[in-house]
């Protein structure tokens, strides 16, 4: 889902985390989190979301306060971030990190559509669907992107060989994250354009 925002300086600020818009820190306190259905599952999630914010700061990467934990969903980020009831700590913090990633890259569009017109140069034919790509060939390359901000993160918070070891497992977008793990030009890419946690992100 696209925004509507007109002002420019409204554009900018969204894509700033909340702690370098004159806000304070965010804490778990500060996040809006319901649940779609207030299943044991979803309310356990709540609950584990909540102490996960609290334990690593993860306020750099907090773009939308709004999450709804649906057992029920696949987890995306508009218009409003949900993500299923997780048991694992590790994929519910990863899973929670990339969805906000896709905050920041809707605010820089710029920047997103020349990362993703290299990477449309580099891999000319990209999988879709069936575990390996995104929905079509435009999320597979907009997935190099997010989920190597993942990584990054994931990474900074847990350690390397952790967080490999998370999104090497995962059961999606097992190409993506191939790429993301293993072909160092997909960091190189996203870092001439901006997508590095340590430059803004």
């Amino acid at each position: 889902m696209r925004w509507s925002l007109a002002p420019f300086t409204m554009l900018v600020a969204l894509a700033l985390p909340m702690s370098a818009r004159g806000q304070s820190t965010p804490t778990s306190s500060s996040l809006e989190i319901r649940t779609a259905h207030e299943t044991p599952g979803e309310l356990q999630t709540v609950t584990r979301l909540r102490e996960l914010v609290d334990r690593y700061d993860v306020s750099r990467w907090i773009y939308t306060r709004q999450i709804v934990i649906d057992e029920t969903q696949i987890p995306h980020s508009h218009p409003v971030l949900t993500i299923r009831a997780e048991p694992d700590d590790g994929n519910l913090l990863a899973t929670f990190l990339h969805e906000q990633f896709h905050w920041l890259e809707e605010a820089r569009p710029d920047q997103r559509r020349a990362a993703i017109d290299e990477f449309r140069r580099i891999f000319p034919d990209v999988p879709v669907r069936g575990g390996e790509g995104g929905r079509d060939a435009g999320s597979t390359y907009l997935h190099l992107i997010v989920c190597d901000l993942e990584l990054q993160a994931v990474s900074f918070l847990l350690g390397a060989e952790k967080a490999r070891q998370l999104l090497g497992s995962t059961r999606h977008y097992r190409w993506i994250y191939r790429q993301v793990l293993e072909n160092p030009i997909v960091r190189e890419v996203n870092a001439r354009h901006g997508f590095l946690i340590d430059s803004g992100g």
